[in-house]
């Protein structure tokens, strides 16, 4: 079956009943209440089934931000969005986020984390209460998958609240206020959430023949999982430098931790740990057949879809070092978008959601159908400059590192260049992944995105790409004169015909975690073990560079550079992981949200005014949002319904 078949086939199956929805804001009903016709929902193997797919409906719910790894994670430093969208990542990108904000709002994460939770354990006390009708291996498996849902549900609460209640099977309806779990210590959830994974990971298939299975859990995704867990327990912020020492529980205590919520000191056996979980998933991943897109791979897909090269500027003349380089450009493009069954093993474990990623990411109404009328999309999703001067050079460094590339009071100034007068020198002679995943004033954007023809990004034209609040709306402009383009297939495409914004299919799952995130932890954990790692660390950063198109990081690269290994990991996970939910958590798992994330942080071009000159637009302009950054934000708040429910429950500190 084709793979997008597969995947609109497994979105109908885990649509889930109204009848089985809890919708809810109050923390005492976050566990589904008991159904007067529970015992005859799991019976038999369909049924089973059927409840498991349910199981896994959680996740199929992007609207709601639980597991929408563009909804709160997606705004951070790379990118920001027209004011006037409001959305919960800009809303956290000001510090607008507050426990009385988010009471009733059907985008808050927490309701549907554990009500997913609390179905996963309904379904396990049903398989387990009336005996369905499956073979012990059916049986054992359903337990194992859900299970798996039910630490991973938990997981994701993990990376967004810290410490969180732990709710290991069903709960009475009727509950006491007084038996209400609290928050247990970091720690204690970590060990909780881990000792799932390995308990399911011996169960659960390596992969799964039948494509109608994809996206379902696998031992591979536990292993993977547990290394991320891992290495997130590893970090500063929860291994010793959480800013507020203060935070305790009053009412509740953990096993073993007391009122103790956050561990305040250092332990490096924690970053041993979780480089032996890396290791261990990695080996798995590879074992079924993972492996980093090549662009062998990607040319194949390229040329089946008909996809012409794309324009490079300083990349005009045919030869073959440029068409090289416009190979790995495509490669990058096809890395997040491309399918298994088009030979993409990258992905560890993905679902699919149908986000529609290209609509903010593609130039607004510039597109003209066969009628005459405009079409296009939201253009608003905005790399900062932070995030367009931190992108490589094609040697391998951030602009302002590379001796061999343009002087810094020259970036903002025109670079001549045949393709367009419109391109600055910050956009010049730059890496693969750059000229992937950003678009820019005088930049092709695709190469068949209008109709199967190319089209130029012309940012400062009022009639185009630039901003016009009177004929595209206060909604539909670039905030900072850059759109991003990961997420965007290379094969998007209006066709130009009707009256309707027509465009072509091109559905793909997101990437939960992917091969290329295990090989930077890896990294990231032997950059804090010491010189004796060091080697197993580069292997595994220049594993992500080679692929990339840029040179390998060598001891004498650090030494002229002057960058620690750990910081270059890091800067590597900034290009590699761009927009896909990790720089949220990396720069709070190294407690630096008041260097990145503070109000003089947010920088773009002065894109924002109709038919600027190019000088004009060309500058450096702090960009006019209400950014703020207070170190509360290292977690998100509960809603206040939830703790005046709870006597257990202590709030997030600081708000």
């Amino acid at each position: 079956m084709n793979t997008t078949k597969i995947l609109h086939h497994i979105v109908g199956m885990v649509a889930v009943s109204s009848s089985l929805v809890m919708a809810s804001c109050d923390y005492l009903d976050v566990i589904p209440t008991e159904q007067a016709d529970t015992k005859d929902m799991v019976i038999d193997n369909q049924s089973a089934l059927k409840m498991l797919y349910s199981c896994y409906s959680y996740m199929q719910q992007p609207q709601n931000n639980a597991i929408n790894y563009e909804a709160i994670e997606g705004q951070n430093d790379e990118t920001v969005c027209p004011q006037e969208w409001g959305g919960m990542g800009q809303k956290s990108q000001w510090n607008a986020i507050t426990p009385s904000s988010i009471n009733g709002s059907s985008t808050y994460p927490w309701v549907y984390l554990y009500n997913g939770i609390g179905y996963c354990n309904q379904f396990l006390e049903l398989l387990k209460d009336n005996n369905p009708d499956l073979t012990p291996q059916a049986k054992a498996q359903y337990e194992a998958e859900a299970i798996f849902l039910k630490a991973y549900y938990h997981f994701r609460a993990l990376e967004l609240y810290g410490p969180i209640p732990i709710i290991d099977k069903k709960q009475s309806s009727n509950i006491s206020k007084s038996e209400l779990p609290g928050r247990s210590h970091f720690d204690y959830c970590v060990n909780y959430i881990d000792s799932l994974l390995d308990e399911v990971s011996t169960a659960l298939p390596e992969s799964y023949d039948d494509p109608n299975s994809y996206g379902r859990a696998t031992s591979v995704a536990c292993k993977a999982l547990k290394a991320r867990l891992l290495l997130y327990a590893a970090s500063p912020l929860w291994n010793g430098s959480f800013p507020n020492r203060s935070w305790k529980n009053t009412n509740y205590q953990t096993p073993g931790y007391g009122n103790e919520l956050v561990s305040h000191e250092y332990d490096a056996n924690k970053w041993v740990k979780a480089r032996e979980a890396t290791l261990e998933a990695i080996k798995a991943a590879e074992g079924i057949g993972c492996k980093l897109l090549d662009i062998t791979t990607s040319e194949q897909l390229r040329a089946n879809q008909n996809v012409p090269l794309p324009a490079i500027p300083g990349k005009e003349a045919s030869n073959t070092e440029n068409d090289n380089f416009k190979k790995r450009v495509m490669l990058m493009r096809y890395v997040n978008c491309a399918l298994p069954d088009q030979g993409n093993t990258e992905t560890v474990w993905g679902y699919y959601i149908n986000l529609n990623y290209w609509h903010a990411n593609v130039p607004h109404f510039v597109l003209i159908n066969d009628l005459g009328n405009r079409h296009g999309s939201w253009s608003g999703l905005s790399p900062t400059l932070f995030t367009v001067e931190h992108f490589y050079t094609e040697n391998g460094l951030q602009p302002a590192e590379d001796p061999k590339f343009s002087k810094e009071a020259d970036w903002f100034k025109s670079a001549n260049s045949s393709q367009s007068s419109n391109i600055i020198n910050l956009n010049m002679n730059r890496e693969p992944r750059f000229y992937a995943w950003i678009t820019f004033d005088g930049d092709q954007y695709s190469p068949v995105i209008a109709a199967r023809k190319p089209l130029i990004c012309n940012m400062r034209d009022s009639l185009e790409g630039g901003y016009n609040a009177t004929l595209y709306g206060r909604r539909n402009y670039t905030v900072t004169g850059f759109l991003s383009k990961k997420f965007t297939h290379p094969n998007y495409y209006y066709t130009g015909v009707g009256t309707n914004n027509n465009i072509s299919s091109c559905n793909f799952p997101w990437p939960i975690i992917r091969l290329a995130e295990l090989y930077l932890n890896l990294a990231e954990c032997d950059a804090h073990l010491g010189d004796a790692y060091t080697t197993e660390a580069l292997t595994y950063l220049n594993k992500i560079r080679e692929r990339a198109g840029v040179p390998d990081v060598t001891p004498s690269t650090l030494k002229e550079t002057g960058k620690t290994l750990l910081q270059t990991v890091l800067d590597e996970r900034f290009v590699e992981l761009y927009k896909e939910g990790h720089r949220y958590y990396d720069i709070r798992r190294y407690v630096q949200g008041n260097k990145y994330l503070s109000t003089n942080c947010f920088v773009g071009l002065d894109a924002i005014r109709t038919s600027p000159s190019f000088g004009q637009f060309n500058t450096p302009t702090k960009i006019d949002q209400p950014f703020a950054w207070n170190d509360r934000e290292y977690l998100l708040p509960i809603s206040n319904n939830e703790v005046y429910a709870n006597p257990q429950m202590v709030q997030a500190p600081g708000y």
